[in-house]
């Protein structure tokens, strides 16, 4: 009997991911993120020793208690705990570089360094041209100062119209609306 073998349907491997495809990507990435910090307590918890048990034999929970590990057991537990991380991480990291490049592909982001030649497109890590936005964003206090001198005169009229209201009296408890 001779098996008809049909070729399939060649796939286009530069065919770019639908939206569809890309939100799955990103929900595995999350997946795996989250995993990371499954296998980091893991591979802690191997390090720790385990926890006292109750006279009757069971831990603080009421579950049996996990019989002590010989110091082979944690090494080779450690480290079957930390490549799973390590893999994971790594997967994690290639497929996170692969969405930044499909969003530099869909020219969402820029991440082009033009060396001497200024340029007014955001490269994707927080600079425009030759300006770090960060950098300037976190030395303009100038609002952050009027709002504070603001909310120091508002505290001091407060204060002033409670002192003057009480001629010996007891303080009404009135509240006063602080924002302007």
């Amino acid at each position: 009997m001779e098996e008809s073998s049909q070729p399939e349907p060649a796939q286009d491997v530069h065919k770019p991911f639908t939206k569809a495809e890309r939100m799955q990507q990103l929900s595995e990435i999350d997946y795996d993120i989250t995993k990371l910090l499954t296998l980091t307590s893991d591979a802690l918890k191997v390090l720790t020793k385990p926890d006292s048990t109750t006279p009757n034999g069971q831990g603080d929970n009421g579950a049996a208690a996990a019989p002590e590990k010989s110091p082979e057991e944690q090494t080779a537990a450690f480290k079957q705990s930390m490549d799973a991380f390590l893999l994971t991480l790594h997967s994690v990291d290639v497929r996170l570089k692969r969405q930044i490049m499909g969003l530099e592909e869909a020219g969402i982001i820029s991440l082009k360094e033009n060396k001497g030649q200024a340029s007014l497109e955001p490269n994707g890590i927080g600079n425009i041209g030759n300006l770090d936005v960060g950098w300037l964003n976190s030395r303009s206090n100038k609002v952050e100062r009027d709002m504070e001198a603001e909310l120091w005169e508002r505290a001091k009229e407060h204060l002033e119209g409670i002192s003057s209201s009480t001629d010996g009296q007891e303080s009404s408890t009135k509240d006063i609306k602080m924002e302007g």
